[in-house]
């Protein structure tokens, strides 16, 4: 038979290795399909007011990371930027900026986007309505594919008497990517000009 020492040590031994298992829970991940998490997760790294937010496949085909918006006001800066923040080791963290962008939050189409040229998801931009801080009519359009950092551009510049212009940034190389956009602003400008470069 036993011993009462050596029963008590098997009792001490077993609410000793429960007490350790219950100790070790694991900390789920955020569930980054709700967008109301997303838009916690942004607002929490950002110091000013996240305009935009999403969760996709920005940068990886396996692991779902976010995109914030945000808009300047200021005198000497005014625009809008996007950030990629990800799970680095358990924590979020802004891994990728794009820098000062044409265009306001206000009325404008924001949305994720995957075009087959391109790996993974990405975000569209439209400023829809004609942007304020311009004297004509200036839409402004971006596509941002986080994983190759790259940010294109189409800028529409809408006068009376000298027709409409669409201006695509030099990075606009892919023919799908470059059909998006003159397909898009065609429909309401059929005799649109096409310049490659916004100088």
């Amino acid at each position: 038979m036993l011993s009462i020492r050596k029963i008590s040590l098997l009792y001490l031994f077993i609410i000793f290795a429960f007490l350790f298992s219950c100790s070790k829970k694991e900390v789920k991940p955020p569930d980054l399909n709700n967008t109301s998490v997303v838009k916690k997760i942004a607002d929490s790294l950002l110091s000013i007011d996240v305009r935009f937010s999403s969760s996709g496949y920005f940068s990886s085909d396996k692991k779902l990371s976010i995109v914030a918006g945000t808009e300047a006001y200021g005198k000497n800066s005014m625009g809008i930027s996007f950030k990629l923040i990800e799970d680095k080791d358990g924590e979020f963290k802004i891994v990728y900026r794009t820098g000062n962008l044409d265009g306001s939050f206000d009325k404008c189409m924001v949305d994720k986007i995957k075009l087959s040229s391109f790996g993974g998801e990405m975000i569209y931009y439209n400023s829809k309505d004609y942007y304020m801080g311009t004297g004509g009519g200036d839409v402004y359009s971006y596509v941002i594919d986080f994983r190759k950092r790259q940010v294109y551009s189409a800028h529409l510049v809408a006068e009376e008497g000298t027709g409409s212009v669409l201006y695509l940034s030099e990075n606009v190389e892919d023919k799908m990517l470059r059909q998006f956009f003159v397909s898009y602003f065609k429909k309401d400008f059929p005799s649109l000009r096409i310049i490659q470069s916004d100088n």
